[in-house]
């Protein structure tokens, strides 16, 4: 457990119950993102802030918990579309049949390729939720050692059958 104070909302602490503390904060923020979401753990369930709405999931209703990682395969095939066809027009001349590639913009298109493949290897990593009365998994996507530090932190305290 965390040593430090951590300086809870008014939203939050508002829903608070008799006997609940918030235990830590976890700032989930996706590699892409231009600002992330808060999860406030307490010791009964998660406040997951997402711009305007708040929700909450209690532990007792989260039935697994996976890691997973993906690339972005439709990013991997325009960009290598993009470079062969700027490669193409490097090497050997403009194409006829794509009359917008000339040999003054086929640097850009081999440029914007790689970076498209660049961008298509990293992988993305996650953690998704099954969580008892949701249609589908709920997805919460950050830094890899953030999400190590919540995959443990629900583990600790979601009960197993065996406590219940």
């Amino acid at each position: 457990m965390n040593n430090q104070v951590i300086d809870v909302p008014s939203e939050i602490k508002k829903y608070l119950v008799q006997d609940e503390t918030v235990e830590e904060h976890f700032y989930l923020r996706n590699r892409f993102a231009f600002r992330g979401d808060n999860l406030y753990a307490s010791n009964k369930r998660l406040f997951i802030k997402k711009g305007d709405t708040l929700r909450d999931i209690s532990y007792e209703h989260i039935s697994s918990i996976e890691f997973k990682q993906k690339r972005n395969w439709i990013a991997i095939a325009l960009g290598a579309l993009l470079a062969t066809i700027g490669l193409q027009v490097i090497l050997c001349g403009s194409i006829e049949w794509i009359p917008f590639v000339n040999d003054s913009n086929a640097f850009i298109l081999l440029a914007v390729g790689f970076i498209l493949l660049l961008l298509g290897f990293l992988r993305s990593q996650y953690i998704e939720l099954a969580v008892v009365g949701f249609p589908k998994p709920y997805p919460l996507s950050g830094h890899r050692t953030v999400l190590d530090s919540l995959f443990k932190f629900i583990r600790e305290r979601k009960p197993s059958k065996a406590d219940t």
